[in-house]
């Protein structure tokens, strides 16, 4: 965690972004079906947290309470249209292009939470 405070905000989407190659709407449809099939009795788990099952569903909480004064970080234009490609690639039927950056970002922002979410892990901001 304290790497992932250090990066800029760019740096911060772009690693978001680029974790999201495949298609993290259809791998969340399947891990949701996997963890509502009574036969199996089985949930996923996020594999980097599966030596630890008592402490599910894993919790990462973060701060952003971190700066007093508000302010608008600077995003390079190739970011802003590979977010528009991921939203697409991954939400067809939102008009991206029609919507503003922070729209956008929060679409991304749900996937993920919905994906990790039936991993068992959980982000927690306060």
């Amino acid at each position: 965690m304290a790497t992932v405070t250090e990066l800029s905000f760019q740096d911060k989407v772009e690693t978001i972004l680029d974790g999201m190659d495949g298609n993290i709407t259809e791998l969340t449809r399947e891990n949701q079906e996997f963890n509502n099939d009574d036969i199996k009795g089985e949930v996923r788990y996020h594999p980097d947290f599966i030596d630890t099952p008592d402490d599910y569903p894993y919790t990462v909480a973060g701060d952003t309470r971190d700066r007093e004064d508000d302010h608008r970080p600077r995003v390079d234009e190739k970011v802003v249209e590979e977010l528009q490609r991921t939203v697409n690639r991954e939400k067809p039927s939102v008009p991206t292009e029609k919507l503003d950056f922070d729209t956008n970002l929060g679409v991304v922002l749900d996937l993920n939470q919905d994906y990790f979410e039936t991993l068992q892990c959980k982000v927690s901001v306060f």
